[in-house]
């Protein structure tokens, strides 16, 4: 409870600092007030504290995806001091409006009633409508704002009348009742509960970026300013994978809603690998690597195992981890190309930078799940769980997948280190960007040799 307090009344700090030129230590200020929270979430680890007559519960389970996006965060904030430095306007703003949407994500990762779902997924999603149109002066950052507002409305109505139709079936909205009713009702034959569950899993679907609810990913990561992206593609991307499995870990799923899982599964591994091969602009390739991700994620949904809140942490953390890295490579590589995101940017990476070079292959080998790398441990432990759970045969799809994965960040890697032409700018690492960087390469290797270092 502190520490979600305090994490709303930094929001409001940011802004006041905003109001009165505080523009100077709005990161530093930022960045105390997460490690403040991280202090208070890591002090009661392992308590179970239930808040407002049990609408939320902070247990192990919350509190481990909280810490995760608290720490991602702190990188992005870190990141911002180089990105916004020369930023005169709303910057304030921007990291208000982050905070604000951590707080909703933290709300999400530790319901236990469905009322709270929807406010903390409102809560979250819409400081993101803003900042994906932070570039003002930008046609392309205005595009993503209005495309994702817009399909997040529809994607919000899914979801608003899934609870309500659950609600009608079950006389509750509390998780643990619900949970009951539907361990006892006979496979689902309940027709409004089963309507219910379509809508409410089709509202979590797009929150993660699942085909067929996947469209507003590759323009709103293309438009939004890169460090939003970066946001969007990590902390956001955690929240709505914990309040996802919080949800059907919950409840007793019909076989008619486990079928369109498994569907939903194999139609996003193989639309999020096979159109990212045809990509050449950056943001977007990532765009339909997070879809991918979302499918070997989706699988780890499948049956029910106890090692699945583990699998899922570990897999989000060491994902989230990476891709913040990338982004700032991408940033930097970005600015001495004067605003081009082609792949061909990271064109002499190596020679300019060798030790950057080497960080971004590191967490791109980590992304395509080569050994020795926190991905490929996250991957390994997804295609246990799956052929554990039964789905031999969806399990051996997702590998196949993942090999044709590896293409496209090879080409990354290839482009890196290719000899650069003589006419493109050098790159210009500042030290703080230099220490995220550093820290996202070395946490990939370190976490993909030493996976008990992030376990629940």
């Amino acid at each position: 409870m502190s520490a979600l307090v305090l994490l709303s009344v930094l929001g409001v700090v940011l802004l006041y600092l905003g109001l009165f030129n505080g523009r100077g230590i709005l990161a530093p200020v930022g960045i105390l007030g997460l490690v403040a929270a991280f202090i208070l979430f890591a002090g009661d680890w392992h308590l179970e504290s239930p808040l407002f007559g049990g609408l939320v519960i902070f247990d192990t389970y919350a509190r481990s995806f909280s810490l995760v996006m608290i720490v991602v965060t702190v990188l992005l904030f870190l990141f911002g001091m180089d990105y916004y430095a020369k930023v005169r306007e709303n910057v304030a703003e921007h990291y208000a409006l982050m905070v604000f949407s951590l707080v909703g994500g933290v709300l999400i990762c530790s319901f236990t009633n469905l009322v709270v779902l929807f406010l903390g997924i409102e809560i979250l999603s819409i400081p993101l409508y803003i900042l994906a149109g932070g570039k003002r002066d930008s046609f392309r950052s205005g595009e993503a704002a209005f495309k994702y507002f817009l399909q997040g409305a529809f994607a919000s109505g899914f979801l608003l009348m899934g609870l309500a139709l659950i609600y009608g079936a079950t006389a509750s909205f509390d998780l643990p009742a619900i949970a009951a009713w539907s361990a006892v009702a006979t496979n689902g034959g309940n027709m409004l509960f089963l309507l219910g569950l379509f809508l409410t899993l089709a509202g979590l679907a797009f929150k993660v970026a699942a085909v067929p609810f996947h469209f507003w990913s590759p323009d709103v990561y293309e438009g939004a300013p890169t460090l939003i992206t970066a946001f969007m593609s990590t902390v956001v991307k955690t929240a709505a994978f914990a309040a996802f499995y919080r949800f059907i870990a919950n409840i007793q799923l019909p076989g008619a809603v486990e079928n369109m899982l498994v569907v939903m599964t194999l139609f996003t591994l193989f639309l999020g690998n096979i159109v990212a091969l045809r990509q050449t602009q950056f943001k977007r390739l990532m765009a339909y690597s997070s879809i991918a991700h979302t499918g070997f994620l989706l699988l780890a949904f499948l049956g029910t195992d106890q090692r699945t809140p583990d699998v899922l942490f570990y897999y989000l953390g060491t994902y989230a981890l990476a891709t913040v890295g990338l982004f700032v490579v991408l940033s930097l590589a970005k600015r001495a190309a004067l605003g081009d995101e082609n792949i061909r940017i990271f064109r002499g990476l190596f020679r300019n930078d060798p030790w950057i070079a080497i960080a971004a292959m590191l967490m791109l080998l980590s992304l395509a799940g080569i050994p020795l790398t926190a991905g490929f441990v996250a991957k390994y432990r997804v295609f246990v769980l799956g052929i554990g759970n039964g789905f031999l045969w969806t399990t051996l799809f997702a590998v196949v997948m993942a090999l044709v994965g590896i293409y496209y960040y090879i080409l990354v890697i290839r482009e890196a280190f290719t000899p650069k032409d003589q006419e493109s700018k050098e790159l210009v690492v500042a030290p703080i960007n230099w220490l995220v960087i550093s820290l996202c390469g070395a946490g990939v290797v370190a976490l993909g040799v030493w996976p008990a270092l992030l376990r629940l």
